[in-house]
């Protein structure tokens, strides 16, 4: 048999896959791409390694370029609907010291909790569309896809940081950003749903559609995106309980 060494280097070509700042840029502008480039050959170390730096980054960049009252407030938002009445004002400065002061808890948290969330995200499409669906995709290649798309979501978190630069009360893109202002469980579950992270459903949709023949990147996108607003109406609803037993 002759060798080719025009196919040979077609073939080599077709195994390659961009360096991590081109795979990023493309999650965003090209994920039907990145993500055929993936299916081909699964990369996620570099990726991992990436959001990990960038967490602890943020980390201690944030109170650097944020005034610390405007963090201070922010933390405050944020545990407001999960601190019972009477808590220590004590506990309380204390957690909302933890919150905006970087640590090496903070860091540890970021190299441990990053691989386990897309573990876990790979997980439930593994579930859902090999084990239910009957489809072949390999756990590397949705845990690869995974870590890309979680770029996305680190993404809403450097526009909050920003927002919270310019002094904005509101930090993170909410649906209730755009409506009037609700209280009890429907204004907590419309504040808690990150617009970043319906975005990074949405990408992880077209991994599916990419990954599993004659699956829709609709699939992908209902299933991730329905468990993640159960998630958001549980923490809606956990909230509401506190509120109405410090009541």
């Amino acid at each position: 048999m002759e060798y080719d060494p025009a196919s040979s280097d077609a073939s080599a070509e077709e195994h390659t896959i961009p360096a991590l700042p081109a795979r990023i840029v493309q999650v965003f502008v090209s994920p039907a791409s990145l993500f055929d480039a993936l299916r081909r050959r699964p990369a996620w170390l570099g990726a991992i390694l990436g959001l990990v730096g960038l967490s602890v980054a943020l980390q201690f960049l944030t109170p650097v370029i944020v005034p610390e009252e405007v963090l201070r407030r922010a933390a405050e938002a944020r545990m407001a609907d999960f601190v019972p009445a009477g808590t220590d004002p004590a506990v309380v400065e204390q957690q909302v010291d933890a919150a905006v002061s970087p640590g090496a808890a903070g860091v540890i948290w970021a190299v441990v909790a990053t691989p386990i969330l897309l573990s876990m995200i790979a997980g439930l499409l593994l579930i859902a569309f090999n084990v239910i669906m009957g489809g072949e995709a390999s756990f590397k290649q949705l845990f690869s896809a995974t870590a890309h798309a979680m770029y996305i979501y680190t993404a809403g978190g450097i526009v909050a940081i920003g927002l919270m630069a310019v002094g904005a009360e509101m930090t993170t893109l909410t649906p209730g950003l755009f409506l009037p202002e609700m209280e009890g469980f429907i204004g907590r579950f419309l504040n808690g749903i990150n617009i970043f992270s319906v975005w990074t459903c949405g990408v992880l949709g077209v991994a599916v559609s990419r990954f599993y023949p004659g699956r829709s990147v609709a699939a992908g996108t209902m299933y991730l995106l329905a468990l993640y607003l159960i998630l958001v109406a549980a923490l809606a609803m956990f909230a509401g309980l506190l509120a109405g037993l410090a009541g």
